[in-house]
């Protein structure tokens, strides 16, 4: 028979150390992930407004003049003419949809997203 010794498994000190570093590298860990959430919204947002844009100046070189202002999903230029379906701001947790100003240029979205010019 063998007999057991002290010597087997893990310490308090040991284990209280593992989960001391764990913690520190989540507390790193989260703000991280969050600024690249916030990131990666605001580069979603500027590709709708890209999007909302092209489709207006397609509007513009078809119909000879820009489309009116106003919310882009209740327009009947944009809605599924020259775009599939209305994109929604990523940022914005009520869901408003974006709108456009008289020269086709997408009014800043509900985080403050700077609006694109005319490419």
């Amino acid at each position: 028979m063998q007999k057991c010794t002290a010597d087997e498994g893990f310490t308090l000190l040991e284990i209280m150390v593992i989960v001391l570093i764990v913690g520190i590298l989540v507390g790193i860990a989260i703000p991280v992930l969050g600024a690249a959430k916030a990131n990666a919204q605001m580069k979603s947002c500027w590709a709708n407004q890209r999007s909302i844009e092209g489709a207006a100046q397609t509007y513009a070189s078809v119909n000879g003049a820009m489309p009116a202002g106003g919310a882009v999903d209740g327009a009947g230029w944009a809605v599924p003419v020259y775009i599939a379906e209305a994109p929604i701001c990523p940022c914005d947790a009520a869901m408003n949809p974006y709108e456009i100003d008289d020269q086709g240029t997408v009014v800043s979205c509900s985080m403050g997203a700077p609006a694109h010019q005319h490419y």
